[in-house]
């Protein structure tokens, strides 16, 4: 058990924003392990957080808590925004992320002294986005029992992170489909890869899809051509686009963030790592996510804005199975994306394998709800690489 510090006093700790001498410290105690069904994982921003962060703001806001009189950094958060599609215009949104404290220094003071920078520093927009997925204990308490000081917690409703392993059984997915009422006719729609001339259609597209969806990032896909660090670690041809005649209907790009970001394995119980190599054998049959070696790093895709029209079922089941073929014949065979409880397309998840997290979807601020002011009609959607 570890050894917990005297409570502490306010005067000894310090909040400030990090800056680039900060890296490593940030590094640190974002990759603090956590348990999970058996095994031990570290999220890491290797070789650098700040490069983690250039896809996730345009605007970054990181912050870390210093005890003075141990001279450690005990605590970060990260609360910067990044312009988003809200109730289909272009607005600042921000994003809490990163929450993170030291072991040894949960406490009450600690949460107040974080508060107290975040009531200071969350002004336009004045509200963030937060996503809390299920086995984040800490951040969920800290957040739903109001603990002193902290902005209340609005909940928008639930989302779903699915690694895909297999896309399910065709039959059942073909009988589903033939109920559902609003589909593309897939014969009539072309597929090719994403080039300069298509970003034009791209950026459009995005806007399209902000009559459905809420919360997109609002993308200009030239920067993606240019190589902005926004979009690190994809490129224009790692895109698919579907067109139906002239129009673009949906598109996604198959990301690798594993150059700045990475979910590593640092320990499996006694069961789990006596059978990862038969695990391991069977995944071909069990469609199951491979274990890696201890100290290697998990192997996936992100899907960036995988998006269509929310009721075109087969249109999205068409895209994932084509993310998925091209993953595998990337060597990996793990697709991840997020969706909405309450996007249509949501209802495919049921068919398909994988790893499954499940998390809150909702918004913090210290001034009145902001859930009033949206659109009930729109459909939240999250970037899955970018929370």
């Amino acid at each position: 058990m570890n050894k917990t510090n005297p409570p502490l006093a306010d005067n000894t700790l310090i909040t400030r924003e990090a800056t680039l001498a900060d890296d490593q410290a940030l590094r640190e105690l974002i990759a603090v392990p956590m348990t999970t069904k058996g095994i031990q994982i570290s999220f890491q921003r290797e070789p650098s957080y700040f490069q983690a962060s250039d896809i996730v703001y345009r605007h970054k806001l990181h912050v870390l808590i210093e005890d003075t009189e141990s001279q450690k950094n005990v605590a970060c958060y990260s609360n910067g925004y990044r312009p988003c599609y809200v109730d289909r215009s272009v607005q600042n949104l921000r994003y809490a992320g990163d929450l993170r404290v030291d072991h040894n220094y949960r406490g009450k003071s600690l949460v107040k002294v974080l508060a107290k920078h975040v009531k200071q520093t969350m002004h336009e927009p004045n509200y963030s986005q937060m996503i809390i997925f299920d086995d984040n204990h800490a951040a969920r308490a800290a957040i739903q029992t109001g603990k002193t000081g902290m902005p209340d917690y609005y909940d928008e409703g639930l989302i779903e992170t699915l690694s895909l392993t297999s896309t399910g059984a065709k039959r059942k997915i073909t009988a589903f489909l033939k109920q559902t009422s609003k589909q593309s006719h897939l014969q009539e729609i072309r597929t090719c890869v994403a080039e300069a001339k298509h970003v034009p259609a791209m950026n459009q597209f995005i806007a399209d899809m902000a009559e459905f969806y809420n919360f997109i990032p609002a993308y200009n896909f030239e920067e993606l051509a240019q190589g902005h660090r926004y979009f690190s670690g994809i490129k224009l041809s790692d895109f698919s686009l579907y067109f139906k005649g002239e129009k673009l209907v949906g598109m996604f790009g198959l990301w690798d963030q594993h150059s700045i970001k990475q979910t590593k394995i640092l320990h499996y119980s006694s069961v789990i790592g006596i059978f990862r190599p038969v695990y391991n054998l069977l995944t071909p049959i069990t469609k199951g996510m491979r274990l890696p070696k201890l100290g290697n790093s998990i192997q996936y895709h992100v899907l960036h804005t995988l998006m269509c029209h929310p009721q075109d079922l087969a249109l999205h089941h068409k895209m994932l199975e084509d993310a998925y073929n091209k993953s595998k014949q990337q060597g990996v065979g793990v697709v991840s994306f997020t969706l909405s409880h309450k996007d249509p397309r949501y209802q495919l998840n049921q068919f398909y394998k994988g790893e499954r997290l499940t998390g809150m979807h909702g918004f913090i601020s210290y001034e009145g709800d902001p859930r009033p002011h949206f659109d009930k009609n729109l459909i939240p959607y999250l970037e899955v690489g970018r929370i």
